[in-house]
């Protein structure tokens, strides 16, 4: 008996001595759980995103977008070896084929560093460039891309299009929404920078452009793609992010309302778009207007880090150039001789086994040519059609224009004129952050590339500026202009909005908060359940007495 009371006093008095170090793990974990809610709030827009300021008369903002840089430093020649710098006007036919990379996490310390130490734009096939993760450069994969390529095509000109600048961030978890924010404006960029390096008669010659983008990158060559002078032949999407959960830290794509601008299809003056899906992308065949889409569900190893599905398309469309027996990936392409009408809109990849991954099972048949419903949206006039912002190419010179939007607005419309010398520049800032830039006599103008998104904006009063970029002294014998008219709001119902960077961290808190209170109930339970059971093993105890 004395033993057995002995017993529960030591077990009181262990519950009793246990009872700080219980809080003082509640308090650990709740600050861990801060900890990490912290490193999330604290993200920020990297430097290369808002270091340059917009000229003065446009509105000021965390993130403008400017970039000091030529746009002709960004695009890069396949040399055999390498990315080389590529001249105005020397493409005057052929297949052309653009790449362009998507978000570099984790490279801005190593971009920053390089760029320190040059004058010119540090691009993503700069030899310094080397990823710290895998000390890999960080073109290799798209060099590997190249090469295929232009073995399966020789005479082809391949291009890369660098952003690196504006997409390299470093690992935090909020990281990617500034890239994402970055894409629009590098689309056109991309679009004036090919448009500057073909010949005027390119497209007359018999020319075709192939566009391909990997993640935020698919981004940028949609844009792109509305954006040139004469619409592309194809265009190829790798892994584009449209997930749903994507839509957390604003890193969704949305390309399902690009699209829609764009005359998709198989026949020979259509532009033919086949969409590589192995991690965070979605088929695009079943939404309105883009019926004509040839989605390909492909199926990484699943061993892979996350890193490497995303990245898998990329891999796979360089070993479908290398066996065109396969049929399949790059010998699709209508630029390759081949005949798309037959084509199901989805097809899927059986085996990750090197062996088999170019293997594809279809699914449905192929689409009529007629199948590709339209879309049409709801265009509301700003002011008098004939009333915009309009500037000449003295340096810096600011035209601004308020509209109004709501949570049904789409895109901004409208009709551009644009004259000048070839050394002109023109660009479209909304609330102070760049989003377009085009340059006389059509380059990155193409008429389906003459609109601004408006879903990535809050609803409320936002200011459209232009602004003429020309030589340093401003003078011309004839100055250039450019001139935006008919001026519309585009609207659709039931737009789903990527997070902003305000509501993200407010979700994540609250997430922080649900945890923790979760955490607290699940304890508070345990202890009421061991405190239940001391009780009761004492009563019976005293019961045995």
């Amino acid at each position: 008996m004395i033993t057995t009371n002995t017993s529960h006093e030591l077990l009181r008095k262990s519950q009793t001595q246990r009872g700080p170090s219980r809080l003082l793990a509640i308090a650990l974990l709740t600050c861990a759980l801060l900890v990490t809610g912290c490193s999330v709030l604290n993200a920020s827009v990297p430097n290369p995103l808002s270091a340059f300021p917009a000229p003065a008369g446009v509105p000021e903002a965390a993130q403008t977008n400017v970039s000091p840089f030529p746009i002709a430093q960004r695009l890069g020649k396949w040399n055999g070896t390498t990315f080389a710098s590529v001249a105005p006007d020397s493409i005057t036919g052929g297949n052309v084929i653009v790449m362009t990379h998507g978000w570099a996490a984790g490279l801005l310390q190593t971009y920053e560093a390089v760029q320190a130490k040059s004058d010119d734009l540090v691009t993503m096939w700069n030899p310094a460039m080397v990823d710290p993760k895998t000390n890999q450069p960080t073109i290799t994969l798209f060099a590997n891309l190249a090469s295929s390529i232009q073995s399966a095509d020789p005479s082809a000109t391949i291009l890369m299009y660098s952003w690196v600048d504006q997409s390299s961030t470093d690992m935090s978890a909020l990281a990617a929404y500034a890239p994402e924010r970055a894409t629009e404006v590098n689309g056109h960029r991309m679009a004036t920078a090919i448009d500057q390096t073909l010949s005027a008669g390119f497209a007359t010659s018999g020319g075709a452009v192939h566009l391909i983008g990997h993640s935020f990158g698919a981004n940028v060559a949609t844009t792109a793609a509305l954006a040139l002078a004469t619409p592309p032949r194809q265009l190829t999407l790798f892994d584009s992010p449209e997930v749903n959960l994507a839509r957390i830290g604003g890193a969704k794509n949305d390309l399902r309302y690009k699209l829609t601008r764009l005359d998709i299809g198989r026949g020979p003056n259509q532009t033919f778009v086949d969409n590589y899906i192995s991690l965070v992308g979605e088929p695009y065949a079943g939404y309105p207007g883009l019926g004509q889409i040839i989605d390909v569900h492909l199926k990484p190893p699943s061993s892979d880090p996350g890193v490497d599905k995303h990245q898998y398309p990329i891999g796979w469309y360089a070993d479908s150039a290398t066996n065109k027996s396969s049929g399949v990936g790059l010998w699709w392409s209508p630029m390759m001789g081949a005949s798309d009408t037959a084509l199901a809109t989805t097809w899927n990849q059986t085996s990750s086994d090197p062996s088999q991954e170019l293997d594809l099972v279809a699914q449905g048949v192929a689409p009529s040519p007629t199948s590709n419903s339209s879309v049409s949206y709801l265009s509301t006039a700003i002011g008098d059609p004939d009333s915009g912002p309009s500037v000449t190419t003295i340096r810096d010179s600011v035209s601004n224009v308020e509209f109004t939007t709501d949570q049904d607005s789409l895109w901004l419309t409208f009709n551009l004129t644009v004259a000048g010398e070839s050394t002109d520049s023109f660009h479209l800032f909304i609330d102070g952050r760049e989003r377009s830039t085009f340059a006389p006599p059509a380059d990155g103008t193409g008429t389906d590339g003459s609109f601004l998104i408006l879903y990535d904006l809050e609803s409320g009063t936002h200011t459209l500026s232009l602004v003429a970029e020309g030589e340093p002294n401003g003078t011309y014998a004839a100055q250039g202009a450019a001139k935006l008219t008919n001026l519309r709001i585009s609207s659709t119902t039931g737009i789903q909005r990527n997070l902003t960077p305000t509501q993200t961290k407010e979700l994540i808190v609250w997430a922080v908060a649900l945890v923790i209170f979760v955490f607290v109930i699940l304890l508070a339970l345990v202890l009421f359940l061991a405190i239940w059971t001391i009780k009761k093993v004492r009563r019976r105890s005293s019961s045995h007495e």
